[in-house]
């Protein structure tokens, strides 16, 4: 589930799938209007909810760690400690200042810490190195789950008191993994895998709330899935603005496979000495698991009745696709074994999705081609291109789900279907001329670009425009109708920030309600391969036009 700005951050298939039916345009009266009760993947908000402002805030500088665990901060000669979080005393029983200045290996087996440097001089990648340390003090020995962060001026070790962990065995995760991945692979949607994904992570993990959702081209995410507890809020396909999960936040998942807190009512320890030695900087926590959170973020997650959270980034082809979010009314930390399974389950769903979605674009690439293909057979034995495009058995509206179709060429203006009058699409033209490329240009929001295209919204809401000539104003004009959509917000997305009256301080909205808005001079968005397609087809004009003049 998203966070909120400052935060961290704490989605249903292809929007075309909701009109699947329909991709065959039929050229008549009326708007497509959206009766759904779940928000739509890709419309375009009228507002841009990406906050500027929290996303400009460094996260990653904050000098606070989460008490669950300790972190040192080592120099990368000696491996002397040089920093440390000041509750070390309490895992173990030793001041920060009697910590610091001595050696990492006054405190470990000899052959532990010589594996530990072996693997250290030969890792020479930036990711973390997991470890498990016998911490020796002259009171006692702790066992630690350890990750190793080589970072470029020193070393982060974060160490996490080993708690016995008796709910799996290693071949019942694998049995548990496998279970799950093998329903995946069965699901035979988008939507169908990242509801597989909340229920069994759900089953697997214990959470009273787990949510996948996926992020719109602005960064606004849609609950796709949901496991929950009866007594917990039902998010299931509302809309959360971009400012729950920030530029800088999404980023963060890039270095960090999950965001654990395992209670929001945890006391944060500083790290001592404040500046780091080495760098006279504060310490980068960006890799690190223990970071802390900001005190708004915790305040966000009281408004959401719940005391832990954790999330997962999903991830596909290098870019964040979309979250998993986990929830709990009560404290929880999951041991590090578990984790570690969630981890990989992730990078599993990912792949899933990635498939599902390679395998949708295939197939509508393959019917894309067939469609061009005859269109273009028809184009060359057509008189003019024009009447190949618009007239026969096999005509543009069908290959590019239009339903409207002009061409402006020669002083000539010919349609089909539903589209602006003719002088009024001379004027279109002339503004395309001033404002677009030489290439393909697609919008699913012409009343926004271009306000004199309000007057004829309901026919002309998305815009796909081939020139043939633009210097001429000669171009092949594809439109689709308005789509009167409506979104379910999760909360009023203008109220997902309260400053307080100095202008300094802020809140997060403490109602996650219902909110409904009707978006308006949106038409269904075009798709990468239709797009390609558009091109494609105006090169084979472009070739007829100079074969028959030349």
């Amino acid at each position: 589930m998203p966070r909120f700005c400052l935060l961290e951050n704490t989605g249903s298939g292809f929007y075309w799938n909701q009109f699947e039916t329909d991709r065959i345009p039929r050229p008549g009266n009326g708007r497509l209007t959206m009766t759904n009760t779940t928000s739509p993947q890709n419309y375009t908000a009228d507002k841009n909810y990406d906050s500027e402002f929290c996303g400009s805030i460094p996260l990653h500088l904050v000098n606070l760690i989460q008490p669950h665990g300790i972190l040192l901060m080592l120099d990368k000669e000696e491996l002397r400690i040089r920093q440390v979080s000041e509750n070390v005393a309490q895992s173990l029983h030793i001041q920060p200042d009697d910590i610091l200045h001595t050696l990492l290996a006054d405190y470990l087996p000899a052959a532990q810490f010589e594996d530990l440097r072996n693997k250290l001089s030969n890792h020479l990648s930036q990711d973390k190195i997991p470890f498990t340390l016998h911490v020796n003090t002259q009171q006692q020995q702790v066992t630690f789950t350890a990750l190793i962060h080589p970072e470029e001026d020193y070393v982060l070790v974060e160490l996490e008191e080993a708690k016995p962990y008796e709910a799996y065995s290693f071949i019942e995760f694998f049995q548990q993994v496998k279970y799950i991945t093998s329903r995946l692979k069965q699901a035979a949607s988008t939507a169908e895998i990242a509801q597989m994904a909340a229920d069994e992570l759900k089953r697997f993990t214990g959470f009273d709330r787990v949510l996948v959702y996926k992020f719109d081209e602005q960064w606004n995410g849609t609950v796709i899935g949901q496991a929950r507890e009866a007594d917990m809020s039902d998010y299931m396909g509302l809309r959360f603005p971009a400012s729950d999960v920030p530029r800088q936040a999404r980023e963060l998942y890039f270095k960090n496979p999950y965001r654990l807190i395992p209670t929001r009512q945890y006391q944060p320890a500083r790290l001592v000495p404040v500046i780091n030695p080495l760098t006279q900087r504060f310490t980068d926590l960006s890799d690190c698991n223990l970071r802390s959170v900001a005190g708004v973020h915790l305040e966000y997650l009281t408004n959401l009745n719940i005391m832990a959270s954790m999330s997962l980034p999903i991830i596909i082809e290098n870019k964040l696709w979309g979250l998993i979010s986990c929830h709990h009314k009560q404290a929880k930390n999951p041991a590090y074994e578990e984790r570690t399974a969630m981890e990989l389950l992730t990078a599993i769903i990912s792949t899933q999705l990635s498939s599902k979605e390679r395998e949708s674009n295939i197939t509508l690439q393959a019917q894309l081609r067939g469609v061009h293909a005859r269109l273009l057979e028809q184009v060359y034995n057509s008189t003019s291109f024009a009447d190949g495009l618009l007239e026969g058995e096999t005509h543009i509206l069908e290959l590019l789900s239009l339903t409207g179709a002009a061409v402006v060429y020669e002083g000539d203006v010919r349609t089909t279907g539903q589209t602006p009058e003719p002088q009024k699409l001379k004027e279109l033209v002339s503004w395309l001329r001033r404002n677009s490329t030489e290439r393909t240009f697609a919008t699913n929001t012409l009343p926004r670009l271009y306000p004199n295209s309000q007057d004829y919204h309901q026919v002309a809401s998305g815009l796909i425009a081939l020139p043939i000539n633009r210097e001429q104003g000669e171009y092949i004009l594809g439109f689709r109708e308005e789509v009167l959509q409506t979104v379910n917000w999760g909360g009023n997305p203008d109220q997902a920030i309260q400053m307080e009256p100095d202008g300094k301080h802020y809140h997060p909205r403490n109602s996650f309600a219902t909110y409904q808005e009707t978006v308006k001079h949106t038409s269904i968005p075009w798709q990468d391969e239709e797009v390609a397609a558009a091109e494609a087809l105006r090169s084979a004009v472009l070739e007829k036009i100079i074969r028959e003049k030349y």
